[in-house]
């Protein structure tokens, strides 16, 4: 019996995609992750029925909650494993604060943009060179007031008030008199 330890040659594994958690660049170990997300739905109950109406209002934004740490290292081998964690802490709380959307990278997921919702870093003194951050992140999404893929509806309901008003003057014009048909009045 083989075990989750076990790479088979030749099949691709998850390890194969793994990549470092980052936010904005800026890098994280990461202890645990969830994403959370769903359908908005919508029941209707009326007065004299049996019977409700559910109705499906679209996908929930989605919701991602992560513990990742940084901790201290033996030597400097990179922007994540530093012999001064507070580096690597402090370029997270700079991202973390920063105004706007940004990208998450989660080790095992693809990238998504995410604005922060809050955060919470936590040190105690006994796991002295290491914190913790629990992190709530919410989907970006698109404004829908910018979205190019959007259709304008105020240029839409333009045209169409233009489309009516040209039909209605049309419609009441006197008719104008035929000239020059050549037909014989009698």
């Amino acid at each position: 019996m083989s075990t989750i330890f076990e790479i088979t040659p030749n099949k691709p594994s998850w390890r194969d995609d793994w990549v470092r958690a980052t936010y904005n660049n800026a890098p994280f170990h990461c202890e645990a992750n969830s994403r959370e997300s769903g359908r908005r739905i919508v029941e209707h109950q009326f007065p004299k029925k049996e019977y409700p109406y559910a109705e499906d209002m679209g996908r929930m934004a989605r919701e991602f909650t992560i513990r990742a740490y940084c901790i201290v290292y033996a030597r400097d081998d990179d922007d994540l494993f530093r012999t001064d964690y507070r580096k690597v802490r402090d370029r997270l709380i700079d991202a973390l604060e920063t105004e706007g959307p940004g990208i998450l990278q989660l080790s095992t997921q693809p990238p998504q943009t995410v604005v922060v919702a809050k955060y919470r870093m936590t040190e105690e003194e006994r796991f002295g060179g290491f914190c913790t951050f629990d992190i709530t992140f919410l989907e970006y999404g698109t404004d829908p007031l910018f979205d190019p893929g959007q259709e304008d509806t105020q240029a839409t309901v333009a045209n169409a008030s233009q489309a009516v008003r040209d039909q209605v003057q049309r419609t009441l014009a006197p008719p104008s008199p035929s000239i020059g048909t050549g037909a014989i009045e009698v």
